[in-house]
């Protein structure tokens, strides 16, 4: 199992600490945003970035970002994901990854799904095209209320007509109501990175819980918690890219209200062990007979 990080434990740790922790924390790779010393696309800190991490016998998995390519200036938004395509580039990242529109609400800004739809496409395109240039593949994950869903989604990949590849993210597709089996099943094939995070969840007959907790499409509520806590089954979950091959990274993304070193640790030894389980059950499924 390849891990990596995508969430920092700590708010003023820097892409170099976070390098040092994930060799301290026994993790493959990091999996850097723009924050810390990319708060701006800086190339040339990405590509010291890149070098460190090599020295320290860590990866750089993925980089990652929240993007609106629907509504604003969606040019300067997609001029912007260029940029980050160089850092990506340049600190040696295989892949970048970023959302469409990642808005967690009930408002539209008057947009149907399909003329969200339309921009997303157009934006895509762009940068993907770029990318792709400067070896460099653009993921996308299940995020939001918009480009959420596995019939939402497939309608997206469908219209990018690209060779596009899917962050399977297991938690964000419970904000939609519906399971990380699901998404992971439909579009496994085309699955290149893993974030594993875990919520707690109470469905809509409930009154709000109140702060530290979302609101899910389907009026439930959301509160992030250590891998293996909530309500995601990640041995059934991580067994469906087994099944198919996957042998990219899975990526702790923690969002909750515990100590974040804390979680990171049990998350870690939960995701190692949950990814054995699952590896027991695709092993059950061999012909020894063959």
């Amino acid at each position: 199992m390849k891990t990596g990080i995508f969430s920092l434990p700590d708010p003023k740790m820097t892409f170099r600490e976070a390098v040092d922790y994930a060799k301290k924390l026994g993790l493959d790779a990091i999996e850097p945003y723009p924050s810390r010393e990319f708060e701006r696309p800086d190339a040339e800190e990405a590509r010291r970035l890149g070098e460190y991490a090599r020295e320290q016998g860590v990866g750089v998995c993925c980089f990652s970002m929240a993007a609106d390519i629907v509504t604003g200036d969606r040019k300067a938004a997609v001029e912007n994901l260029k940029r980050y395509a160089d850092v990506a580039a340049a600190m040696g990242s295989p892949y970048l990854h970023h959302t469409l529109y990642p808005a967690l609400g009930f408002e539209n800004n008057g947009l149907t799904f399909r003329e969200a739809l339309k921009n997303a496409v157009e934006g895509v395109r762009e940068v993907y095209d770029y990318a792709e240039q400067i070896g460099v593949q653009c993921l996308y994950e299940d995020q939001g209320f918009y480009f959420n869903g596995v019939q939402r989604f497939d309608d997206f990949i469908g219209e990018v007509n690209r060779n596009v590849g899917v962050v399977a993210d297991v938690g964000n597709i419970l904000f939609v109501g519906e399971t990380p089996e699901a998404f992971a099943a439909r579009f496994a094939p085309l699955v290149k990175h893993v974030h594993v995070k875990d919520y707690l969840y109470k469905d809509s007959r409930w009154p709000s819980p109140g702060e530290g907790w979302y609101i899910s499409r389907d009026g439930g509520y959301l509160r992030g918690t250590v891998i293996g806590h909530g309500v995601v089954n990640f041995q059934r979950v991580f067994s469906i890219p087994q099944s198919v091959g996957y042998d990219g990274y899975f990526s702790l993304e923690y969002d909750g209200m515990e100590d974040a070193f804390r979680a990171n640790e049990m998350g870690l030894r939960n995701m190692k062990r949950y990814y054995e389980l699952a590896k027991m059950d695709q092993m059950k499924h061999v012909d020894v007979h063959l």
